[in-house]
C-alpha cells in the first residue's frame, strides 16, 4: 500500500501544475501518531501512520518510525539506564528478546517490501522500453510512408503539368483550326457571290444574245450560223467558267466539311483532357491530404514533467533508480 501510495503522490506531481507543498512532518507526529496506533493494538506501519497523519512522504515516515522503534526500549523503561526494574530479570530478558525479534521482522518486511518495489520499477522499466522502441518504430514507418506520399505527390504534379500543356496546346491548335474554318467559309461565301454574279451574267448575255440574234436572223439571214457559232462559244465558256466555279464551291465546302470535322475532334480531345486534368487535381487533392496527416503523426509526444524532491527527504529506491 506504501508503493501505491508513493506512486499516487509521483503521479500527482507530474501531472498537476504547480501544487502547493504541505508542511513538512515532524519526529514528533510521527512518534505520536505511532503511539496512539500501538495504545490500540495495531503494529505501527508506513501507511498506517501516514493515514492516521494524514499527509507525509512515505521516506519521512520511514526515517522517523526507525528511529521510533530502537527508542521504544527505552521509552518503555522507568529509570533510563536500567532496563525493566518492575519486572524480573527473566520476564525482562523475555522480552528483550521479543522486542528483538519484533525488530528483525519489521527489517525483513521492509527489505521485502524494497525488493518488491525494485521488481515492480524494473517491470516499469522494461514496459517502457518496449513502448519506446514502439514508437520508434511507428516513427520510422511513418517517415516511410510521407517519403512514399511526397514522390506520388511529385509525380502527380508532374502528369498535372504535362496534361495542362497538352491542353493548351489542344486550345491553340482548336483555335487555330476555328481561324482558318473562318477563312475557308468567307472564301466560300466570295466564289458564292461570284457563282450568283456570273449567272447573272449568263442570263443576261444569254437574254441579250437571244435577242439579238433575233435581229440578227432577221436582218441577216445569211450570218445566223456563224453569229450562233459564237453564241454557242460565248455560252460553253461561261458554262465552263460557272462549272469551274462550282467544283471550286464544292472542294471549299469539302475542306469546310472536314475542318469542322476535325474541329469536333480537337473538342472531344480537350474535353478528355480537361476531364484528366481534373481527375489528377483530385488525386493531388489526396495525396496532399494524406502527406498532411502523416507530417501530424510524426510529432513526438512531449514527456510530462518529474516532480521534484520534497527538500530534506531521503530519496527512495525508486528515486534512485530514476
Amino acid at each position: 500500500m506504501s508503493e501505491d501510495l508513493g506512486t499516487e503522490d509521483s503521479d500527482r506531481g507530474a501531472t498537476s501544475p504547480a501544487p502547493t507543498r504541505s508542511p513538512r512532518i515532524s519526529r514528533a507526529d510521527v512518534f505520536n501518531a505511532a503511539d496512539a496506533l500501538l495504545l490500540e493494538g495495531h503494529k505501527p506501519t508506513i501507511d498506517r501512520v501516514r493515514m492516521r497523519i494524514g499527509r507525509g512522504s512515505p521516506n519521512t515516515i520511514q526515517e522517523h518510525l526507525d528511529l521510533w522503534w530502537t527508542q521504544l526500549g527505552s521509552r518503555l523503561r522507568d529509570i533510563p539506564g536500567r532496563e525493566f526494574p518492575e519486572l524480573p530479570e527473566r520476564v525482562a530478558v523475555s522480552l528483550q528478546k521479543l522486542w528483538n525479534v519484533a525488530l528483525d521482522s519489521a527489517h525483513e518486511l521492509l527489505g521485502e517490501k524494497v525488493s518488491t518495489r525494485e521488481q515492480s520499477l524494473a517491470a516499469r522499466e522494461a514496459t517502457v522500453a518496449a513502448h519506446q522502441q514502439k514508437l520508434l518504430e511507428q516513427e520510422q514507418a511513418t517517415a516511410a510512408r510521407a517519403a512514399a506520399l511526397e514522390e506520388s505527390l511529385g509525380l502527380a504534379r508532374d502528369q498535372l503539368l504535362a496534361a495542362n500543356q497538352r491542353a493548351d496546346r489542344l486550345e491553340a491548335s482548336l483555335q487555330g483550326r476555328e481561324v482558318e474554318c473562318e477563312r475557308l467559309q468567307k472564301r466560300a461565301e466570295v466564289l458564292d457571290a461570284d457563282a450568283r454574279e456570273l449567272r447573272h451574267k449568263l442570263e443576261a448575255l444569254t437574254t441579250s444574245h437571244r435577242a439579238e440574234r433575233t435581229k440578227l436572223e432577221e436582218r441577216h439571214a445569211a450570218t445566223d450560223a456563224r453569229w450562233l457559232l459564237e453564241i454557242d462559244r460565248a455560252r460553253q465558256s461561261v458554262l465552263d467558267t460557272a462549272k469551274d466555279h462550282e467544283q471550286q464551291i464544292k472542294e471549299l465546302r469539302t475542306q469546310i466539311s472536314r475542318s469542322h470535322a476535325e474541329r469536333e475532334e480537337l473538342k472531344q480531345e480537350l474535353k478528355a483532357a480537361r476531364l484528366e486534368t481534373r481527375t489528377l487535381m483530385t488525386d493531388r487533392a489526396q495525396l496532399e491530404k494524406q502527406l498532411a496527416t502523416a507530417t501530424k503523426a510524426r510529432v513526438p509526444r512531449s514527456a510530462p514533467p518529474k516532480p521534484s524532491p520534497q527538500r530534506g527527504a531521503k530519496p527512495s529506491p525508486e528515486g534512485r533508480r530514476r
